[in-house]
């Protein structure tokens, strides 16, 4: 059994980049990776603490703002009833926003879905109170506080729930911003610059926080797909992936269950029937799992396990051609496959791969070389639009020729490789 990978510092000279700490729990063992995507996903959490942590500061300046706004208001304008409304929408928003914050921290900058909730009722009650009072101005917007606090507070919990929610959340800001303004603008009085210039204050910093947020989240999930795909270049022609090295680790814990009971005379020999069953279906995964199994490449498991390739890239190599290619070949194809999928992303692209047959070309009396095609064929990606960086790519490979057709595009790259590799 293999023990967990332990955290240490990177040794003098050596590479402390995510792949290399992939690559090198794939030869520890399963668990060692699952440790690893442990500790990855840590430091992506603390990343985000450090954006939340910003995100709160400059939350906390704008609502400064906005609160300073509302006490020059209400020392310099009359003194009526609508004071004290002011005074409770504020005291809203400042319990929405030290709460939602103290209780961020509490719980290691992720609040609950519930706080989340109760802090958008106590912001919508904060606007509604003040639309109370400007009821009957000409330029609401122009009268209003609250909304620099509501979006100092839903900027400030950027970094605490998932950005889809504080979209909608901004959103709903968003049709509450545009209804003042087109409120407003049917008055004779309407002054569209200082009215849009208040819009854009209180609405763009949440909208732009979530959208950075949205953004890190995504190019930080990008990147550890891509290193876990290439951690997988170095793997032998045949081998297991990490998906099935975990089966295999959970066979082989139930398996010397049953061998050590044997060994400490707990179990009685012959195995009851409970125990003979539960070896007996061990030994029955085991088979299939090694059949199945038996001509899965790097190639397979680099797709299979990645979020990003898994469900539009479609692979055929019965014959496990794909891992006769060298470190080199192996390299290109996999990044032009990455750059093909991953860079066309929102196109929603698909691709095919279809790898062999191959064919022995003879020199002299011996056949000491060996050919197969590696076709590419992608649907939904114009010519346009594929990167540049492809053919490059593929020019590691091979040798390569294009078809173009309508809605689609093959490309067959020709690999060169010795004979005795394919029956390594």
């Amino acid at each position: 059994m293999t023990d967990p990978l332990p955290h240490r510092d990177p040794l003098p000279g050596e590479d402390p980049n995510v792949l290399s700490r992939l690559v090198r729990a794939r030869h520890i063992g399963p668990r060692a990776v699952s440790a690893l995507h442990d500790d990855l996903a840590g430091d992506t959490r603390l990343g985000y603490g450090y954006l939340g942590i910003a995100a709160i500061v400059l939350g906390s300046c704008l609502f400064l703002r906005g609160l300073i706004t509302f006490v020059i208001d209400a020392i310099t304008g009359p003194a009526d009833e609508s004071v004290a409304l002011r005074v409770i929408a504020w005291a809203l928003l400042s319990v929405a926003l030290l709460g939602s914050c103290l209780l961020s921290r509490r719980f290691h900058g992720r609040i609950p879905a519930v706080v989340f909730a109760a802090g958008t009722v106590l912001m919508a009650l904060s606007l509604l109170l003040e639309t109370i009072v400007n009821v009957g101005a000409s330029q609401p917007i122009l009268h209003s506080s609250t909304v620099f606090g509501v979006g100092a507070t839903l900027l400030a919990l950027v970094g605490s729930r998932p950005a889809g929610q504080l979209l909608v959340a901004d959103g709903v800001f968003a049709v509450i911003i545009v209804a003042m303004l087109v409120a407003g603008a049917f008055s004779e009085s309407f002054s569209p610059g200082p009215s849009v210039q208040v819009a854009a204050t209180a609405l763009l910093p949440p909208l732009l926080g979530a959208l950075i947020i949205r953004g890190f989240g995504a190019l930080v999930q990008l990147e550890m797909d891509r290193s876990v795909v290439e951690s997988a270049l170095l793997s032998p022609r045949f081998a297991f992936g990490m998906r099935a090295s975990d089966d295999l680790a959970r066979l082989d814990l139930e398996a010397e269950r049953i061998l050590d009971g044997v060994a400490r005379g707990t179990m009685d020999l012959p195995l009851d029937a409970e125990v003979a069953a539960s070896a007996s279906s061990i030994a029955t995964e085991l088979r299939l799992l090694l059949v199945a199994g038996r001509n899965d490449t790097w190639l397979h498991h680099a797709i299979e396990e990645s979020e990003v390739l898994g469900p539009v890239v479609t692979l055929t190599d019965p014959r496990g051609l794909a891992g006769l290619l060298d470190p080199s070949q192996r390299e290109g194809l996999l990044s032009a496959i990455w750059l093909l999928v991953a860079d066309s992303f929102r196109l929603q692209p698909t691709l095919q791969i279809v790898i062999g047959p191959q064919t022995v070309e003879e020199v002299g009396d011996a056949a000491d070389k060996m050919s197969f095609p590696v076709a590419l064929t992608v649907d939904g990606v114009p010519r346009r639009r594929i990167d540049p960086a492809v053919w490059p790519a593929l020019d590691r490979v091979g040798e390569h020729v294009e078809m173009a057709t309508r809605g689609s595009m093959t490309i067959v790259t020709t690999v060169r490789t010795v004979a005795q590799n394919a029956t390594a």
